[in-house]
């Protein structure tokens, strides 16, 4: 919703139209038309996204029953929202070019009524969708610190509330405009701060365990990061000491090799000769015979 209102702007929307080309009130209208159709699906899908996180949180049948049964309602709010911005008159050129009165429109919807009904009816919705969780979560068994951080957190949607209510009053003052380039600049500015509030306030539950996902990683890592420190930190100091971990056993032993010539052959090796006369005898230098063996 926020890319058609901007460029809306661009053309001059905001300003007033005595002081505006032809081009740039049809342009401005037209950027309008496609700006209100996204902000009634913007409103259905969050409204959606919200009933859908409470299908996770709850575990009672007659509360998940509710909650799908406002699930249908709001799909089906949603859509008639939706072709009933975008066929609100026929043909839907008249929506943008109706301000020449060079065409007459065929069929065309109370717009001012119509805004006042779904108006009404999209506050109620708010305010049901929003409270209820809360009788859930007041029974939860935690902290009380804790319980009322989680049910403030739902309870910032109701702002919205307030939003909306504000947008009301400026329908109000929009209902018999002859500048509407001008008058309704009020409405689209709250339309635009429902739209984003919604938003956020459908992201929280998830915004909150990311972060808080996030800042246990940091913690952690922090906390690893002072112990690697500390230890490199010990181990260097160590290591120039010339002294070793603790833990670590250390044994050295030293080795001496010994090496000797050997002596001539003549004088160390005796040749063994078979001299004997019988099978088991064996002849010596001083011609004895000395036993096999």
């Amino acid at each position: 919703m926020n890319v058609p209102v901007l460029v809306g702007a661009a053309y001059g929307f905001g300003r007033d139209i005595w002081g505006m080309t032809p081009d740039q009130i049809t342009s401005s209208l037209h950027w309008l038309w496609v700006a209100y159709p996204l902000y009634m699906t913007t409103e259905a899908f969050c409204q959606l996204s919200i009933l859908a996180f409470y299908l996770r949180i709850m575990t009672d049948k007659k509360q998940r029953l509710i909650v799908w049964g406002l699930m249908g309602f709001v799909a089906a709010f949603g859509l008639a929202n939706f072709f009933t911005m975008v066929f609100q008159c026929w043909p839907i050129n008249y929506f943008w070019d109706g301000w020449k009165r060079e065409m007459t429109v065929d069929a065309q919807i109370n717009m001012n009524l119509f805004s006042f009904i779904r108006g009404g009816l999209e506050i109620a919705l708010d305010l049901v969708i929003l409270a209820l969780p809360l009788p859930m979560l007041a029974k939860l068994q935690m902290s009380r610190k804790k319980k009322m951080q989680i049910m403030s957190m739902f309870c910032v949607g109701f702002v919205i509330t307030g939003v909306s209510c504000a947008r009301l009053h400026a329908l109000i003052q929009f209902a018999a405009t002859t500048n509407p380039t001008y008058d309704n600049t009020s409405g689209i500015y709250w339309c635009m701060i429902e739209a984003n509030l919604f938003i956020i306030v459908a992201c929280m539950p998830a915004i909150h365990a990311v972060l808080h996902k996030a800042w246990r990683n940091g913690t952690s890592r922090n906390a690893s990061g002072k112990a690697s420190y500390i230890n490199n930190t010990s181990d260097n100091r160590r290591q120039k000491s010339g002294s070793l971990p603790s833990g670590v056993i250390s044994k050295s032993t030293d080795v001496k090799v010994y090496h000797t010539n050997r002596s001539n052959r003549s004088e160390s090796d005796v040749e063994l000769v078979d001299q004997g006369d019988g099978p088991g005898q064996i002849g010596s230098d001083d011609g004895k015979s000395i036993s096999r063996f």
